[in-house]
């Protein structure tokens, strides 16, 4: 089996990540600052306000962390590809090990689909504004154990050619995994994926602006989200439809045992 490397509940670490000399560490503490700065994101969110687009927003599944994903189950219903956010669902804010609460179930996933059919995409690491020479990426791939995609364009914004091209699969047969509703989730959706949203782990690390941003996304997405007695399921977390859902079933039936309510 594929062995990912792991670290203790409430270990630190955490900061930037090194890249190794002087010029490239500018570089990144750069991004950093910039990594805050989501135009993409702002400019979706303003139009969600007055009403366009809100169910993009709405994850297919939610729970507490990827412990409560049934991988097995997912890739018995069709689909092919998993692709993960980096922080605050695979690892603590710009810390360089899985988190130590969910690397079980990160080797579940791999067993299931593969480990070339398992990637991450982040608005760090592989980001070309971030880490332009892909350092920071190929340290998180020797460190986690599985690919990190090169971009150029933040979630939620950019295609997902380069994901199509790397898993050989439809967009509509990945499963996009993350923390925030305005990138991760509406990057997900935009492109047909069967979308979860994980709770964060900590705010610790991270900035003063995305601490805010994600305080307005929830607070909006509270709002935005309905009950399933209302029957708008397309904003229903657990009822929301996807094309390979089986005909019977709804997105609930892919949470693992242990998280169902």
């Amino acid at each position: 089996g594929t062995s990912l490397t792991r670290t203790r509940s409430g270990g630190g670490g955490g900061g930037a990540p090194e890249t190794g000399d002087e010029d490239d560490d500018a570089v990144s503490s750069t991004g950093k600052a910039l990594q805050s700065v989501n135009v993409a994101g702002v400019s979706l969110f303003g139009g969600m306000v007055f009403g366009s687009g809100r169910d993009l927003a709405v994850p297919h599944l939610e729970c507490r962390d990827i412990n409560g994903v049934d991988f097995v189950a997912l890739k018995d219903a069709g689909f092919k590809a998993v692709v993960f956010d980096k922080d605050n669902t695979l690892t603590r804010p710009y810390e360089k090990q899985v988190w130590s609460d969910v690397a079980a179930a990160l080797e579940t996933c791999v067993r299931a689909f593969g480990i070339d059919n398992v990637a991450v995409l982040s608005n760090s690491a592989g980001l070309a504004q971030y880490d332009p020479k892909g350092k920071v990426a190929a340290e998180m791939e020797r460190a986690l154990g599985i690919g990190f995609l090169r971009h150029s364009s933040k979630k939620p914004a950019g295609n997902c050619d380069a994901l199509v091209r790397r898993f050989g699969c439809d967009a509509r047969e990945m499963i996009f995994v993350g923390d925030r509703y305005l990138t991760d989730v509406v990057y997900g959706n935009r492109h047909g994926m069967f979308t979860v949203r994980v709770e964060p782990f900590t705010e610790e690390g991270e900035s003063t602006s995305i601490r805010l941003a994600k305080k307005i996304e929830g607070g909006a997405l509270a709002l935005w989200k309905k009950r399933p007695e209302k029957g708008r399921f397309d904003r229903t977390p657990g009822y929301k439809p996807h094309l390979l859902i089986p005909e019977g079933r709804t997105a609930n039936d892919f949470l693992a045992a242990a998280a169902r309510g």
